[in-house]
């Protein structure tokens, strides 16, 4: 699948946040975010925790805008299927970013390419390429005539691994030096090749008909279109493709492009569960979880999610961990809980670090330790896991595990809110007091530097500061 993240190659540091399949928890902008409640301790009034939605709540069952989603064992139907294109050498300048001359910039976005089906129907000789979402107008890329539907392969002869590597290597670069791109291009322009990649989906192309859907699903290159993503789930899945029935069944679910229907829904996920599909069983999984279209049944929830985690998919450890956690329909065991969210953090998942970091944090299935919950939380901050993001914000603005460093907490604090936050959004305008007054001080410095506000730095967070914190959260 192409990872879901866009990079605008333009910044200091680049992030590529990756946005795997819901898993039931709410969503907040591009980024899983999580149900939450504040700590009972005093000490860890200000900690946050995941928990999962109450009994017979509708949390999460909206369609997932951009999902990753494991690949099952067997080829995509129609994967044979390949779309013609030449490879080319786009010379390129890299250009001084205004603010930060030290720092290149080509001003793109970006998209990885991770499965190996696609790159084969994208007629990729390698899986990791980047594609381009579009070029900024009067940047280097527009210049070198980057466009929707172009594949970055290499540059200067050096291959692309992922949109990670690429940004790393832009930023490596000197200003006012030329580089070269290898590009993969297809058609004439943007919409030839949408109208190529098209054509291959009407011919069976399993791989060409979800990639269309995401593009539609994302408004990516095309404008944002829920009934014609939905087509195309309908049409992979009924062309065998075990995400396409998942998605289409999940489309069902939610009534997002599609007429509402939990029954038909359900039946489709469960087909795709019962092809090997493990998100289709840890979807399934949170329908038995939540009541959604059967009869609320927890045990049968966690034996599915269970399932699902003994397959490696950490989405499920998490939702077991919730579930001992929150005593949702299961005796609360807090020991349990964390055991699950060590699984998942171990195994690379942001969601499971959040979680564990909050366990360490208020000692809950384990001893309080500070330090661990830190090194966890800034490890799902790496990740892009706003949980975590907020909470180490807490801890160092307080000392707790780290050194006190108010200027920290309100790097993190300003990240939070720079990715739409809405927790932390709330906690700046209704519960700002909790905070230190250098930490709110510094805040304040952040916010005018990056020209939302100007008033004093003097720690009191009145109209103007809210004024700056709404401006940030609804800026594009």
């Amino acid at each position: 699948m192409l990872a879901a993240a866009l990079c605008c190659v333009a910044a200091p540091v680049a992030h590529c946040f990756a946005a795997p399949f819901d898993t039931g928890l709410k969503t907040a902008g591009s980024q899983r975010t999580s149900v939450i409640r504040v700590a009972d301790e005093p000490d860890d009034r200000d900690i946050i925790r995941l928990l999962p939605p109450s009994a017979g709540s509708q949390e999460g069952t909206q369609a997932p805008s951009a999902p990753d989603l494991p690949m099952p064992e067997g080829a995509a139907p129609g994967a044979d299927l390949q779309l013609s294109g030449q490879s080319i050498q786009v010379p390129i300048k890299f250009r001084a970013w205004p603010g930060h001359e030290p720092l290149s910039y080509v001003g793109v976005r970006l998209d990885g390419v991770s499965d190996t089906a696609l790159a084969a129907t994208l007629g990729l000789a390698q899986t990791g390429a980047v594609f381009v979402v579009d070029a900024t107008p009067g940047g280097p890329a527009a210049e070198a005539g980057l466009r929707f539907g172009d594949f970055v392969l290499a540059l200067d002869g050096e291959p692309v691994a992922d949109t990670t590597a690429f940004v790393a290597a832009i930023q490596a670069r000197k200003p006012d030096t030329q580089g070269t791109l290898t590009v993969w291009r297809i058609g004439e322009d943007g919409n030839s090749y949408l109208q190529a990649l098209r054509q291959l989906g009407e011919r069976g192309s399993t791989p060409a008909m979800m990639f269309l859907a995401r593009l539609y699903t994302n408004g990516t290159g095309v404008g944002r279109d829920a009934s014609e993503a939905v087509s195309w789930y309908k049409k992979a899945a009924l062309a065998g493709s075990t995400n396409g029935m998942l998605l289409y069944g999940d489309a069902l679910a939610s009534g997002q492009g599609t007429a509402k229907d939990l029954a038909e829904a359900q039946r489709w996920i469960r087909k795709s569960a019962e092809a090997g599909n493990v998100a289709a069983l840890f979807r399934l999984g949170r329908m038995y979880r939540d009541g959604e279209g059967v009869i609320r049944d927890p045990l049968e929830a966690v034996n599915m999610f269970k399932r699902a985690a003994e397959s490696n998919y950490p989405p499920a450890m998490v939702a077991v961990g919730l579930m001992f956690e929150g005593g949702n329909g299961l005796e609360a065991d807090n020991f349990q809980a964390a055991q699950w969210y060590k699984k998942a953090a171990d195994a690379g998942d942001p969601e499971g670090m959040a979680a564990l970091g909050t366990m360490y944090s208020t000692g809950r299935g384990v001893e309080k330790n500070y330090a661990t919950a830190a090194a966890w939380y800034g490890e799902g901050a790496k990740r892009g896991q706003l949980l975590a993001v907020h909470n180490l914000a807490v801890l160092y603005d307080k000392g707790l595990g780290l050194g006190r460093d108010p200027q920290m907490a309100a790097s993190y604090i300003y990240r939070a809110l720079e990715l739409r936050y809405q927790f932390t959004q709330q906690q700046m305008l209704q519960n700002s007091r909790a905070w230190t007054r250098e930490f709110r001080k510094a805040l304040q410095q952040r916010l005018a530097e990056g020209g939302y506000y100007s008033g004093p730095y003097d720690g009191t967070f009145g109209r103007t500061t809210f004024d700056a914190i709404n401006a940030m959260m609804q800026a594009k």
